[in-house]
């Protein structure tokens, strides 16, 4: 590991690491960390957005470039592994490169007798092509780049190609100017050469071409000039020998996982769905090949841009070729969906091998729905009668979420019972959809059985009601009118148990459906309805009801115990689910060992942790400030064989160090293993490296407004909270309040509006230069705004009226904010720990000793953990000890940490 402490490599930071945002295509060491050769130079918080500049990291390169054509580029990117282009084809001289265009006509022996003649006799007349490359040349390396641009369309016209080398250096040049979409239209245009003309590309082509596009992407970092330079691969065959399907498929779904369907549906077309299912289609080659397939075709149904037949036709025909039948039949089943017409193409003898592959091989998905509906112990054989039920009506009827066997008798007789038995039963669909969690679909699948007059199961309505409660899009959905339908679906079921089973799932699904809206009453109801009928809710019924009682930190502990021990003493089996949020529950309060008494109990209950339980779990370490027990989590989680990267534990552990620890090198490492993992920074990421350069000493604030500006662009964008650590930088550290003001003007002029943690950063430079008054101005400037205030900000003036000695307002702050365990009203601001603690302090510098102990009594009558009452106590002994010394503390409050 590199030392990050220098000041190289924060220059090479500056202009590489942390700006650009499509997600990896490789896992090469020293990716981000690396100086590319196409690193910029640092940017002022002014400087434009993008500029044309030289991306060469040295003026020695830079010359290099410009002087010498014979150098190749192999720069290592910020995020793909750049690898030599065309390895055997050297940028060559304006004097080489006449030879850079060939005619399509032209044969080998014929173009070594041109390179005699011209090298033996100077009076004969120089071909066109030749001609053509020795302007190309000139073109791409004098002060117009674009010139290079006409050659081009005459070369197309003419029907000449580029060489390797040639290709290489337009691109490359383009590129060293800054500008990708420039190098796109270039590369667009070399490779429609062929293709105008008919030829087939040799491998070094196939290998220039993809390569290029790799480094435009790379250099671009833009998710639609990815899905662009893929369009342009897939026009030509090229998919299957690039490398940008990986890193664009991973951007796309962390796309849909941040921003949503919405946001992609406005980035998308029907070439693009095309474009992705076919990258998706060159990477997996296996049996859960269709998995992701399918999810990509249900996201298109989903946003309304559907691929053609004639895709979904080749996507069928690429699992046929690799023998897979089994995934051509969930495919095809997939794709009626969208065109109901679509018949799958299994060769006849291949079906029994298929239906026998899904039978002993159940799809992850399968496994999930086991896990997500597994009720308590004694009912499980209910659940089982009740999937048997639902196949009674049709002998057709197939449902491919049980694994009972019982429905391979269909196979034998019936080759295409598999596609037959799973469109006859329209719940399955609605169940299927939700497993992936599309709630649209779920919901329309709903309402075209309504309209046909049939009733979909309770199941699949109960799955229903789950899975839009969790999506935010879907969570306005009419969640009484799904109950109504659901329980004139129950009053079918004729068989006792089974319908108390399904009575069981409609109101264990409603609670979870209102707890996760916040609606306590409902659920509570919902709660009651299901211990009438002599059963208790659900590991995620209790943890959702869990996550919805938010009465502070303390109470939050204390009911995680509790509901902890109700499942225990009722049987119920808990699951990853569950077990997350008690220990995130317990982590908030700070009972560390409680943390580590549940964590073994999961292990020992053979439930594995996931990434989110390792990242609670890091999270509770650094907490109580146990960065050995953090480290050694963090060192298990990474060797788990079933690890699978995540952001959070990452950002855990950057947090720990850059805002408890003040350790830039050991935050950098843990960004740099984040990158190497091939996760992509989130929003909060980005907000801890600017805190990193900007709230570490040295500090620097190049690189932090250099890593702001760097955010224009991308799917993760410059936010409140990224200005808000610039502003506080300057305001509370650097006690320039100018400059804090002029940032947060800055922000403003980027079109984002503040709502709290900038108008914080603001107030706490003001306090911390004693002008309260300024201060003031700005909370009330944003409450006239229509945002609510925060503790934090209360705390903050709370100190601040403290050190100016004015104790009366001080107060009157205080006892505005509500007590924890008070009724809260509207607009009301709960005290937090720190309130208490931003009390004592005011009355301490005011040496009003007493009133600071009967603080001190209120703060432990909320029953606050040890760790947090302590340092209160400290000051308070420090205090009666010995004279005051009238310290001010700043310290700067991230919103949702207490």
């Amino acid at each position: 590991m590199m030392n990050l402490k220098t000041s190289a490599l924060l220059g090479n930071l500056t202009r590489q690491n942390v700006s650009r945002q499509l997600l990896p295509l490789s896992s090469s060491k020293n990716q981000v960390i690396t100086l590319s050769q196409r690193g910029a130079q640092p940017a002022t918080a002014n400087s434009p957005a993008n500029p044309v500049r030289s991306f060469s990291s040295t003026q020695a390169n830079r010359e290099n470039n410009n002087a010498n054509a014979n150098t190749v580029h192999h720069g290592q990117s910020h995020f793909y592994s750049t690898h030599h282009l065309a390895s055997n084809h050297r940028f060559q001289s304006p004097l080489a490169a006449n030879f850079g265009f060939h005619h399509q006509q032209q044969h080998p022996h014929q173009h070594q007798h041109q390179h005699q003649v011209r090298h033996n006799s100077n009076s004969k007349p120089v071909p066109k092509h030749t001609e053509l490359s020795d302007h190309a040349w000139a073109a791409i390396n004098g002060q117009d780049a674009r010139a290079v641009f006409p050659l081009l369309h005459e070369m197309r016209r003419e029907g000449f190609y580029a060489d390797p080398a040639l290709s290489s250096r337009i691109v490359s040049q383009f590129l060293n100017l800054n500008s990708p979409q420039d190098a796109e239209r270039a590369l667009t245009l070399l490779v429609d050469c062929h293709h105008d003309h008919g030829r087939t590309l040799t491998p070094i082509q196939k290998q220039t071409y993809t390569s290029l596009a790799k480094e435009i992407a790379d250099h671009s970092s833009d998710f639609t000039q990815a899905l662009s330079l893929g369009n342009l691969l897939h026009r030509h065959d090229l998919l299957s020998q690039s490398e940008m399907a990986d890193g664009t498929l991973r951007t796309y779904r962390h796309i849909k996982t941040t921003s949503g369907l919405g946001t992609l549906k406005n980035m998308l077309n029907t070439t693009d769905v095309e474009t992705l299912l076919a990258m998706q289609a060159t990477l997996v080659k296996s049996g859960v090949r269709y998995r992701q397939l399918i999810e990509i075709l249900l996201d298109a149904k989903e946003m309304g841009v559907v691929p053609s037949r004639e895709a979904c036709s080749k996507i069928s025909a690429s699992f046929s070729t690799l023998g897979d039948y089994a995934g051509q039949l969930a495919w095809d089943t997939a794709v009626q969906e969208i065109y109901p017409g679509f018949k799958p193409s299994v060769p006849e003898n291949s079906r029994q091998e298929a239906q026998q592959q899904q039978h002993h091989h159940p799809s992850e998905q399968q496994r999930q729905h086991n896990d997500q509906h597994q009720h308590q112990q004694q009912h499980q054989n209910q659940h089982q009668s009740r999937s048997s039920q639902h196949s009674k009506p049709n002998n057709n009827n197939n449902n491919n979420n049980t694994n009972n066997g019982s429905n391979r008798k269909y196979h034998k007789h019936n080759p295409n019972a598999q596609v037959h038995l799973r469109n006859a039963d329209p719940s399955e669909a609605i169940s299927r959809a939700c497993r992936m969690g599309y709630a649209a679909v779920a919901l329309e699948e709903i309402a075209k059985m309504v309209n046909k007059g049939q009733l979909p199961s309770p199941q699949a309505i109960a799955d229903t009601i789950q899975v839009c409660a969790k999506r935010e899009k879907e969570r306005t959905t009419n969640y009484q009118e799904l109950y109504e339908l659901a329980m004139r679906s129950v009053d079918t079921v004729e068989n006792p148990a089974q319908r108390r089973t399904s009575e069981y799932d409609v109101f264990n699904a409603m609670l979870v459906a209102n707890a996760t809206l916040g609606d306590l009453p409902a659920a509570k109801k919902n709660y009651d309805d299901i211990v009438k009928l002599g059963l208790f809710p659900d590991a995620t019924g209790y943890a959702t009801l869990l996550i919805a009682t938010t009465t502070g930190a303390i109470d939050e502990a204390h009911d995680a115990l509790r509901i902890l021990e109700e499942v225990k003493r009722h049987n119920i089996k808990p699951n990853i689910f569950f077990y997350n949020v008690v220990i995130g529950k317990l982590s908030r309060g700070r009972k560390i060992e409680r943390v580590l008494e549940v964590y073994e109990e999961m292990m020992a209950s053979n439930i594995r942790p996931n990434a989110i339980t390792y990242g609670t779990l890091i999270s509770a370490c650094t907490r109580v400030g146990s960065e050995e027990m953090a480290r050694n989590l963090f060192k298990e989680m990474t060797n788990s064989p079933n690890y699978h990267p995540r952001q959070g534990p990452h950002n855990a552990m950057i947090q720990f160090y850059v805002r408890q620890k003040k350790d830039r090198e050991a935050a950098l490492h843990y960004y740099q293993d984040m990158v190497d993992r091939k996760l992509s920074p989130t929003e909060h990421t980005y907000t801890l490296l600017i805190e990193a350069f900007a709230c570490i000493e040295p500090y620097n604030m190049t690189e932090a407004q250099r890593l702001v500006q760097s955010l224009k662009r991308g799917h993760v964008r410059a936010c409140e909270a990224h200005y808000g650590v610039l502003i506080y930088s300057y305001g509370v550290l650097h006690r320039d309040v100018n400059a804090a003001e002029v940032m947060f003007n800055n922000m403003r002029g980027s079109d984002i509006v503040p709502k709290g943690p900038a108008y914080q950063a603001l107030i706490e430079g003001y306090i911390t230069v004693n002008k309260v008054n300024r201060a003031v101005e700005l909370r009330n400037e944003l409450l006239a705004s229509g945002q609510p205030s925060s503790a934090y900000i209360e705390n903050t003036l709370i100190r601040g009226f403290g050190h100016t000695r004015n104790i009366g307002a001080a107060e009157d702050i205080f006892n505005a904010m509500t007590d924890p365990h008070e009724v809260k009203t509207a607009g009301s601001i709960v005290k937090e720990p720190s309130t208490y603690h931003s009390m004592v302090t005011a009355y301490l510098e005011n040496q009003m000793l007493d009133k600071a102990q009967m603080t001190l009594t209120m703060m432990k009558d909320q029953h606050y953990p040890e760790l947090v009452i302590k340092p209160v106590e400290e000051e308070i002994h420090a205090a009666s000890a010995g004279p005051s010394h009238g310290m001010f503390r700043t310290e700067y409050h991230h919103h949702g940490s207490a």
